[in-house]
């Protein structure tokens, strides 16, 4: 029986052996156990008290194997020490430590930064570590635990941290012309650059039915008030929109499975034409048949001018996941009613079938400028009627380019 289970009776045994055999020695050890447990159960039981395990990240977004600085501290706030530590920090895979080898762990996709030693009273330690990641996507530090015991051994004790940070890895970013494309106009001339577009959406008055217009501008209402047609006045406006649509199936049924390397190629591509937009001046949308990690609520971001919209964007990229809600085709269907008049509408799709190539003629049939940026040889092209396609290459598909 160990001794952690059995002081209790051994104690009070021998104090009654030695009280009743004359013994002092038998006596004094039956004491000294029953003082060794009870110190050490005591010390056990308030270990932990005033103990703090704290971590943060100095960052909490970063491109692929941009170092981040994770700083761990560990502070005793009362008089007993801690004889010996063990603390453990669950990391995410893909997340390596500059200098350390990282501990395998018991679930899967998980390995542990580890550190042992020893803390005395009103002392505190600190740990600065540089993290780096080798995958875009949304990363956990955490949870954390740590064991340690009292002076003797006799009683050791674990407690776990469950708190968790993240650290939101951007996909990786490559100029216009690491793709192929041309540095100053990639797209070529898009129709929805500068000329002034009716909007629909913005009502200025009425006015006479003039023959040509259609069924759509007729203000019915108008209409039967003056007795004869109306036709709708709309208000003017410069469009600079620009969405972005991204096709996450690279397979054509979703119980085949990904293909990884495409999937990375469609998402980094994206972000890339993302940030050249942005610093064109466009308002730039994302638009994607996904949905946000632990959240039920779809990838969709309207286009917006707004300071923060391209960190939006790379952090909905970042967290795209291949698993689908719904095939583009349905997402843009229900999209299509929000779409300004003259949008420069992108296109990235490794995979584009029958009911995608349908939806994005309409749309072009619509007066938006739709551009198709194909990241496979498997786009067929033919389906899109004249969509202008480009096909990504250039030092991107050159060895030693990651995708």
């Amino acid at each position: 029986m160990p001794f952690r289970d059995a002081w209790l009776v051994v104690g009070p045994l021998l104090i009654l052996v030695g009280f009743a055999a004359g013994e002092s020695v038998i006596t004094g050890i039956g004491f000294a156990i029953i003082l060794i447990g009870g110190v050490s159960r005591y010390w056990t039981r308030h270990l932990f008290d005033r103990v703090t395990l704290r971590r943060s990240l100095l960052e909490r977004r970063a491109f692929v194997d941009e170092p981040v600085r994770l700083s761990v501290q560990l502070e005793n706030r009362k008089i007993l020490p801690l004889p010996w530590y063990e603390w453990r920090l669950a990391l995410a895979e893909n997340v390596t430590i500059d200098g350390e080898q990282l501990a395998a762990a018991a679930a899967p996709g998980f390995s542990w930064l580890v550190r042992r030693g020893a803390i005395g009273w009103y002392e505190r330690q600190q740990w600065d570590f540089t993290v780096r990641v080798t995958e875009r996507g949304y990363h956990q530090f955490g949870p954390a635990s740590m064991r340690s015991a009292d002076l003797l051994g006799l009683f050791p004790r674990y407690h776990e941290d469950n708190d968790q940070d993240r650290l939101i890895v951007f996909p990786r970013v490559f100029s216009m012309e690491d793709l192929g494309f041309p540095a100053d106009r990639p797209f070529g001339e898009l129709k929805g650059r500068n000329p002034i577009f009716e909007d629909p959406r913005r009502i200025a008055g009425v006015r006479e039915y003039r023959e040509g217009d259609p069924l759509r501008r007729i203000d019915w209402k108008a209409t039967a008030r003056a007795g004869d047609l109306r036709s709708r006045i709309y208000e003017p406006s410069a469009s600079r929109q620009f969405y972005l649509l991204l096709n996450i199936d690279t397979l054509s049924h979703s119980w085949e499975g990904y293909l990884k390397d495409e999937l990375e190629r469609a998402v980094s591509t994206a972000a890339s034409i993302a940030v050249w937009a942005a610093g064109s001046g466009y308002a730039v949308g994302l638009l994607a048949n996904g949905a946000f990690p632990e959240a039920d609520r779809p990838i969709r971001l309207p286009p917006s001018s707004a300071t923060d919209q391209l960190t939006r964007i790379l952090e909905a990229l970042a967290m795209v996941q291949p698993l689908t809600m719904s095939d583009l085709a349905e997402v843009v269907h229900r999209e299509r009613g929000r779409i300004a008049a003259g949008s420069t509408i992108i296109v990235v799709a490794s995979l584009i079938p029958e009911s995608l190539a349908a939806a994005l003629r309409r749309l072009a049939d619509e007066g938006h400028a739709v551009f198709v940026v194909s990241t496979s040889d498997r786009v067929d092209t033919s389906l899109l009627g004249e969509i202008p396609t480009r096909a990504i290459g250039g030092a991107y598909q050159r060895p030693g380019v990651p995708a």
